[in-house]
């Protein structure tokens, strides 16, 4: 390898490491984008006639920044100061269903209140508005009458008042449903964590040999702010972080650079 003329090809991959335990926190292995930006101050030393004499330098800072192709999870709680759990837990579902004899049957299984666990249903009117002129009905624990329906949660099966709704209608209701899945959850309490960090990247020379670096940041402190956003591209992962010395060890390396075949 020709360190006195190369290039970096490819940012591979960005992980993070808890300082305590050394375990993984997060990998981001779609980077679009990385910069590792350094700073310096210098305070100019004033001779005769306000001519500067010399130079002091002070306040040495290191930021990274970058983004990644993905959403990645373990970056979210990072930079949220949380960790990423698993569990079982109750979600608002929106569920499209149609009506046939009187009865139809909800997706999943609603749950809350005995005799309200879904409380309304909604009929879009001659215009398909579900809002602005449809109809509703309301969930009674009893035999339902005209504008009312029934819930039995063991069956997900829906009765409705008979001649309420035409056969073939779709309806629409919103209820709670347990689902099993990963949460992670933004804690005004809780804030951004500082991890060791690596990156790892593909380097070629002048002679256009192939090798690679990592870039190693001991004490990576993750910003909390950031954008979800999405639209017409789908969602990337933008982040930011402050390289900061390790006090614990007492060295004041902000990162070394390592290359390697």
């Amino acid at each position: 390898m020709n360190m006195d003329k190369f290039t970096i090809t490819s940012y591979d991959q960005f992980t993070g490491f808890d300082r305590a335990t050394g375990n993984l926190e997060l990998i981001m292995d779609e980077l679009n984008d990385f910069t590792l930006a350094q700073e310096e101050e210098k305070v100019d030393i004033e001779g005769k006639g306000g001519r500067p004499i010399a130079s002091m330098k002070k306040n040495k800072k290191v930021t990274g920044s970058g983004t990644n192709g993905m959403l990645s999870g373990g970056s979210l709680a990072a930079m949220l100061g949380t960790d990423i759990e698993d569990g079982e837990y109750e979600i608002k579902y929106t569920d499209s269903i149609i009506v046939k004899d009187n009865k139809t049957s909800t997706t999943e299984v609603a749950v809350g209140t005995p005799g309200n666990e879904i409380g309304t249903i909604y009929i879009r009117d001659e215009h398909k508005a579900y809002i602005s002129g449809g109809k509703k009905l309301t969930q009674t624990a009893e035999e339902p009458q005209a504008g009312e329906f029934s819930y039995n949660p063991d069956t997900k099966e829906i009765t409705l008042f008979a001649g309420d709704v035409a056969d073939g209608t779709e309806v629409i209701v919103f209820y709670n449903a347990k689902v099993t899945g990963k949460k992670i959850t933004n804690d005004a309490n809780k804030y951004s964590k500082t991890l060791s960090s690596f990156l790892d990247v593909t380097c070629q020379d002048g002679c256009d040999n192939i090798f690679h670096g990592q870039f190693i940041i001991p004490r990576a402190d993750f910003s909390g702010t950031f954008d979800i956003a999405g639209g017409s591209d789908p969602a990337t992962q933008g982040f930011e972080f402050t390289s900061l010395p390790d006090l614990c060890t007492g060295k004041t390396d902000l990162w070394d650079f390592i290359v390697f075949d």
